[in-house]
């Protein structure tokens, strides 16, 4: 279902409102819809303490077809890493709930969010979006359920070990 869906677009991730109507966009929590495009809409964990309220009522729009940008980044995001993983357990209940799939950042927290997708065993995808990691890892993620999406700055040996039913592209350049 979602090979589908993805087969349809030319971009599954990008922050660029004036991407082709075929792109699925990133919904900043300044930004406005327009009826004729494709939204994903999440709390990325840069942000800080998320306006669940906002995403929430956001999501619901059938314009936006995926939950995310959200997840977990050790490097950058100001929140500790329990409260990251409660706002990705909400977002992942909420892709859930409104049967959307689930749209990931993840920097350096591999195993805590394989344990939290073991742990709420869901029915929607869950994407990782511009993976740039080394095959092994690749392989651990679509073992453990996760589809990849890959930017301009993969690893040029990942889609050789990927099925092709789990990669996406993208064209993200906000890292």
């Amino acid at each position: 279902m979602l090979k589908s869906f993805a087969a349809k677009l030319s971009d599954i991730h990008t922050h660029n409102p004036d991407a082709p109507a075929n792109a699925v966009i990133n919904l900043d929590r300044n930004g406005t819809m327009r009826h004729d495009r494709l939204y994903s809409v999440g709390w990325h964990p840069w942000w800080g303490e998320p306006d669940m309220e906002w995403v929430e009522q956001t999501a619901a729009d059938p314009r936006v077809v995926m939950i995310g940008e959200c997840g977990i980044d050790k490097l950058r995001s100001p929140l500790p890493i329990g409260r990251q993983l409660e706002i990705t357990r909400s977002h992942a209940l909420l892709a859930e709930r409104l049967g959307k799939p689930l749209l990931l950042h993840i920097v350096g927290a591999w195993n805590e969010i394989i344990a939290l997708r073991r742990s709420l065993k869901p029915a929607q995808p869950w994407i990782i979006h511009g993976f740039r990691g080394k095959p092994e890892l690749a392989r651990q993620l679509v073992n453990a359920g996760f589809y990849l999406s890959l930017g301009k700055k993969f690893n040029p040996l990942v889609p050789d070990v990927i099925p092709p039913e789990r990669i996406f592209r993208e064209t993200d350049d906000n890292f």
